[in-house]
């Protein structure tokens, strides 16, 4: 999963933006048609992203339409918007969906591809559930799907066996189990980070546990989590499991490269990690560690133990200049769905396209990303993903509502108000 930024077009801006859209598209000459910009947040010197830099060349080889990118990292979302209201954005970017790039479409900032997707033979290769995650509350495909992520818990089985636990905790009460062997033994169990967007994921999926689907979206979107009695089981859960000490002393400190360190050093034995960290164990460690998810709890309306997978680590957004040149955007976006393309950034790169490839994984070096394809699926239950229910405003101040949820001695009602204060806050 790509870093992820967001752009603040809420409000009066968003309707500054609107207006001046108008008056930039109809003064602002078409660029060379020739010539593809591209701004996106990933980095040419990542290793895990010259396979896409690479396809950038054979595209301009083919072609003769030269690439232009800019790699903007975390300015991005700054970037793009002054260079709208200018009428000089860059025709295409490359950046995923989160917070205020939510109402991107509808604020005019890029262009809906729901035509698009449809006549360039795009949609039948992406799944059904992807493309409801990239449409809006009016309908618009704010963007093409590119890259997903799965986003599992890690379990380091030498260290579980070191501490006599016989196999991966599935259930709350096994994972109470495991927890008492490993704190014997002088193991940490459960690394994440308390303190921010992690382990704000994780209260998230402890907030889940209960709900339905739909019960979570509306919850995700609206708070009111003190009066869902389903929401409060999940709370009462992560308390339960804090206060029987499942998680790393003072985790409600820890940042999330702080919890990936503590497992990939072999000092945690469990920790949920994203599919963006499949590279990064040794070779001892990756043939060690089983993923799997957090383990369910009886009652729970899941069968298996809860893991997230996403759709919205990037997509391909069409900007009004983007427009201008449209058959030259089409090619583009086309060749970069081709199958080899798709192959190269996943087998080279370690980057799981959304697109339906071929399902070929022979190509796949990380034996972690080669087990999330495989055998994930089908340990673990996929719940609903946060990100696109969540408003921008209540996300990063979920933080201190996680840091809270976190800390030994805090109760559930104390955690449910902290987050019910923050929605409260943002309407």
């Amino acid at each position: 999963m790509q870093k992820r930024v967001s752009i603040p077009l809420a409000g009066a801006s968003a309707v500054v933006l609107a207006v001046s859209l108008g008056a930039c598209a109809s003064s602002q000459p078409a660029s060379d048609p020739n010539q593809i910009v591209v701004q996106t947040n990933w980095t040419a010197s990542q290793a895990q992203n010259k396979p896409l830099f690479a396809a950038f060349e054979a595209f301009t080889e083919e072609t003769g339409i030269e690439v232009k990118v800019l790699e903007s990292g975390d300015n991005l979302n700054q970037v793009y918007e002054t260079s709208l209201l200018a009428g000089e954005e860059a025709d295409v970017l490359l950046v995923g969906l989160l917070e205020k790039q939510l109402d991107w479409a509808i604020n005019g900032a890029v262009v809906p591809v729901n035509d698009y997707i449809e006549e360039w033979g795009i949609a039948d290769r992406i799944p059904e559930d992807a493309l409801v995650d990239w449409t809006d509350a009016e309908d618009n495909v704010r963007a093409f799907p590119y890259s997903g992520f799965t986003w599992p818990w890690w379990y380091n089985t030498d260290l579980l066996t070191q501490a006599g636990v016989e196999s991966v905790p599935t259930t709350t009460d096994e994972l109470i189990d495991a927890t008492k062997k490993l704190r014997a033994a002088g193991i940490a169990p459960v690394a994440l980070g308390g303190i921010d967007w992690s382990g704000q994921k994780i209260f998230l999926q402890f907030l889940e546990m209960y709900m339905s689907t739909d019960e979570a979206k509306q919850v995700y979107a609206e708070g009111g989590t003190c009066d869902n009695p389903e929401a409060m089981k999940g709370i009462e859960l992560l308390v339960e499991l804090r206060d029987a000490g499942v998680f790393v002393d003072g985790v409600e400190g820890y940042t999330a490269d702080q919890a990936q360190a503590a497992y990939m050093d072999g000092q945690a034995a469990i920790a949920p990690i994203g599919s963006w960290a499949y590279p990064s164990p040794s070779d001892e460690l990756a043939a060690a560690t089983v993923l799997g998810g957090l383990p369910v709890a009886d009652g729970a309306p899941f069968d298996k133990p809860l893991a997230y997978r996403g759709s919205t680590s990037a997509g391909w957004w069409i900007s009004p200049n983007g427009e201008e040149k449209i058959d030259a955007v089409e090619q583009l976006i086309t060749y970069m769905y081709g199958n080899d393309v798709l192959k190269g950034i996943l087998d080279e790169g370690g980057v799981i396209p959304v697109a339906d490839f071929g399902g070929d994984t022979s190509g796949v070096t990380s034996p972690l990303l080669a087990q999330s394809l495989t055998e994930l699926p089908e340990a673990v239950d996929f719940p609903v993903m946060p990100d696109i229910y969540v408003p921008a405003d209540v996300s990063n101040p979920m933080y201190r509502a996680t840091s809270v949820a976190f800390t030994p001695g805090t109760d559930a009602a104390t955690i449910c108000q902290t987050v019910d204060d923050i929605y409260a806050a943002a309407k």
